[in-house]
């Protein structure tokens, strides 16, 4: 087990399985436990990333063909000099692990598959909090990471990213006709870096602490819109 994959966000697994409000079954928690720990055990997270300086006015990651289209992510970039680009897996035994399950225990494939979605983005959470600190130590700030597929970039930028980052090679992430990655937990996504700090997103419900028994959420709210 890499130190990029610490733990699993049981809220957000929870979310993943579609889940709402209400009581959540003390069952569903155990199996949420026990599958999260399972997913642990059988993930080997890598990840790979490059730092580019960025054109000021095409956006274009010097050295390379690769230019970040959509205007969500250029007005993320619109004041960094330089940007990270990264991929992120926890690799292809979870896959394997999860395509068993589906044989002869679809409820525990379903967790199981959640869990994995939640354990790639710790891998990310972690990378990005790992660079934030060397960054912050260069007198710089970074960005909120963002993903091909996000706001209005283009889902087939995804494409484009991997060949950068040669993540067939470097993690063992290959894409699909179709442009899925392979294994398909992974993800691959960019973070601006600057002289200013920037303004981050927060981060959603299922890092709270009342994610399970909120009355906000009973009424379709959170608390951002209040």
């Amino acid at each position: 087990m890499s130190d990029y994959l610490k733990e699993i966000n049981k809220n957000e697994v929870l979310k993943y399985l579609g889940y709402k409000c209400g009581k959540v079954e003390p069952e569903l928690l155990d199996d949420i436990e026990k599958c999260s720990d399972e997913v642990i055990r059988y993930s080997v997270p890598k990840v790979i990333y490059r730092v580019f300086d960025i054109d000021d006015k095409s956006f274009a990651f010097k050295g390379t063909n690769f230019i970040p289209y959509g205007k969500d992510i250029r007005e993320i970039l619109s004041q960094c000099q330089k940007a990270v680009a990264f991929a992120a897996t926890i690799g292809t035994e979870i896959e394997n692990i999860i395509r068993r399950y589906e044989v002869n225990n679809l409820y525990r494939a379903l967790i199981i598959d959640s869990c994995a979605s939640s354990a790639v983005e710790n891998v990310c959470d972690n990378f990005q909090n790992e660079l934030e600190e060397k960054i912050n130590h260069m007198g710089l700030f970074i960005t909120d990471r963002f993903s091909p597929g996000y706001g209005d970039m283009p889902f087939e930028q995804q494409k484009d990213m991997c060949s950068v980052l040669n993540t067939s090679k470097t993690i063992g992430v290959c894409l699909s006709r179709s442009g899925i990655m392979i294994p398909r937990k992974s993800v691959t996504a960019i973070i601006g870096i600057s002289k200013e700090p920037h303004k981050k997103r927060g981060k959603g419900c299922e890092y709270c602490s009342m994610f399970e028994n909120c009355e906000f959420r009973k009424d379709g709210i959170t608390c951002g819109k209040i």
